[in-house]
């Protein structure tokens, strides 16, 4: 294979640090035949960019260049050319660049010039002497051994992704890439797979949008078929001699966000083709087309040229109002057109008319009752929120002794204030935190407490639970049904097969079973506590609770103060206390 590498006037350190490429987009993709052969590809970009390096590969045909710091923002990775020598272009985004590879039946010459915010690409005979591919030095590629697949392997990424990672023998084996079909399709050209490696890998339990892989050889060509499915994005990379084809899970939010960047227009689809028409009357006919109510200002005039093929019906009047400087407003099913700057006149007249009225509206006194809030906090953050909306009038004022709010204002601040108080005066949780401090003897001390442990062993076909010192605790004869494999136990329901406890801990009625320390049953503990008192086997100390709201810190402190004397370098004593708790 033989590789030539094109050369470009700007440095390529102009080429990185450059502020347009760094920013820029492309927008849009247009193709057109020229004389001789030839064609030209128009890429549309929102800011200036320069133009790219790149390189030719011989076998198979293509040019690759390389935009740094630029976004596809076409909505598609691929696009039929038909025309000329040119088959199809393929626009991978990778980190920070972008790659336009365009595949020909035969490798011809090619030209590119960058003019303002579009770059203009011919490919095709009679490009001039000084197209970058006629002053490319020419790299003499390594050819060790025939082009083909080492190997074909399935990962799962750290965020869910499939990648298919191939190994070529030739880093130079650049295959084409076609996303069709809900398939992704790898092409190598005149490249060998190994007889080991013709096969369909099943990877649906790596939990990836990637189900199946499929590597087969027919005429001299490798085609690998990666099947994914639901919604999905891919990347491909390359690595020295590594290949790797990343598809990732597109969730619904993202799928919802790309298409709003990518078209913000979903109205039906119509053609227009006029020469030197009315305004007024193309929007009659988009009116008429939607069955929208039409209403246009008089200072709607003028005429307009436009040919528009299969475009949204809210794309094309956009188009037209903003040829002619003009504004809508739509209300229901009626479209009110005028000039732009009548429109924020009339709005800005309109809001300032609002503003007066809430100025002359007549105050009114109520009293609205806190239950859980303060009242206080309430009514400061509802003055904050209305402060600075125009009207200052009335007031807001707080009850301490009642907890409630009373109001002097207008109507529509009155009803504010009331869906303050609404959302905000909720109860909010509570905890109650209790302990017990008790006194007993050593011996009763031992009856409390909790059994845990145990370990599971098979002998001759025999499956025997072990308690502690090695005592079987549950046999298998006597309730612990256990299957043919490890693990598939069931453990008797009732006690009585359980002569030994689990980990014997002291504790000859435990109150709670296995499950770190848990307590099942509360009135059982209250129970033994009782009976040990009136037994006189101990006494309860202290019962402290506490109880407090939720995100509230709050504490049980008991014991007293300690007061104590320090003196000033004047001499002066005072006294301070420390806490004793």
């Amino acid at each position: 294979m033989k590789i030539k590498l094109s050369r470009i006037s700007m440095t390529l350190l102009a080429a990185v640090f450059s502020p347009a490429l760094l920013a820029a987009n492309l927008q849009a993709l247009d193709v057109a035949s020229l004389p001789g052969d030839k064609v030209e590809l128009k890429l549309a970009f929102d800011e200036p960019v320069s133009a790219p390096r790149g390189y030719t590969i011989e076998q198979p045909a293509r040019i690759a260049l390389d935009l740094p710091g630029v976004k596809n923002k076409l909505g598609t990775k691929n696009r039929e050319l038909g025309a000329g020598n040119a088959r199809s272009v393929s626009i991978v985004e990778a980190q920070d660049r972008t790659r336009l590879i365009i595949n020909m039946t035969d490798l011809s010459p090619y030209s590119t010039r960058a003019e303002g915010k579009n770059l203009y690409i011919v490919v095709g005979e009679g490009v001039s002497a000084s197209a970058p591919i006629s002053n490319a030095p020419i790299v003499k590629p390594y050819v060790a051994k025939p082009r083909g697949i080492s190997n074909v392997d399935f990962q799962r990424g750290e965020q869910g992704e499939g990648n298919v990672v191939i190994e070529l023998n030739d880093p130079t084996n650049t295959p084409d890439i076609q996303d069709q079909g809900g398939k992704i399709r790898l092409t190598f050209a005149k490249s060998a797979l190994p007889e080991a490696l013709r096969v369909r890998l099943d990877v649906k339990d790596f939990a990836t949008p990637v189900q199946f892989v499929n590597a087969s050889e027919s005429n001299g060509n490798v085609s690998i078929v990666i099947e994914p499915t639901g919604v999905y994005d891919y990347l491909a990379y390359q690595t020295d001699n590594k290949l790797t084809i990343s598809v990732k899970p597109v969730t619904q939010e993202q799928i919802e966000k790309r298409n709003a960047e990518r078209f913000a227009y979903t109205g039906e689809k119509l053609s227009l083709n006029f020469q030197d028409i009315d305004v007024r009357s193309v929007l009659q006919l988009i009116a008429d087309f939607t069955d929208l109510n039409l209403v246009a200002s008089d200072t709607v005039q003028g005429n307009i040229t436009l040919r528009l093929q299969n475009v949204p019906w809210d794309q094309a009047l956009d188009l037209v109002l903003k040829t002619k400087g003009l504004d809508k407003r739509k209300i229901g099913n009626v479209l009110l057109v005028a000039p732009a700057d009548e429109i924020a006149a009339r709005e800005r007249q309109e809001m300032e008319a609002q503003k007066q009225i809430a100025e002359l509206a007549p105050l009114r006194r109520e009293l609205i009752q806190v239950n859980y809030a303060k009242a206080s906090q309430i009514a400061a953050l509802f003055q904050s929120v209305t402060s600075g909306q125009g009207d200052e009038r009335g007031s807001v004022t707080v009850d301490d002794r009642t907890n409630s709010i009373i109001a002097y204002q207008s109507q529509d601040k009155l009803d504010e204030l009331r869906r303050v108080v609404a959302q905000l005066d909720i109860p909010v949780r509570q905890v109650m935190i209790e302990a017990r401090i008790v006194e007993a003897n050593v011996d009763y001390s031992k009856s409390l407490g909790v059994r845990w442990g145990g370990a599971l062993t098979s002998k001759g076909g025999k499956w025997n639970a072990f308690g502690k010192d090695g005592n079987i605790g549950i046999k298998d004869e006597e309730g612990l049904n256990c299957g043919p494999f490890q693990g598939n136990c069931t453990l008797p329901v009732n006690g009585s097969n359980s002569p030994i406890p689990f980990v014997d801990m002291g504790a000859m009625n435990a109150t709670s079973g296995l499950g770190i320390g848990f307590i099942t049953n509360h009135a059982i503990l209250d129970l033994q506590l009782s009976a040990m008192e009136k037994t006189g086997n101990g006494e309860v100390v202290s019962q402290p609770k506490v109880v407090t709201s939720d995100k509230e810190t709050a504490k049980i402190m008991k014991g007293s103060e300690i007061p104590y004397q320090e003196a000033s370098s004047s001499g002066a004593t005072s006294t301070s206390f420390k806490e004793a708790a």
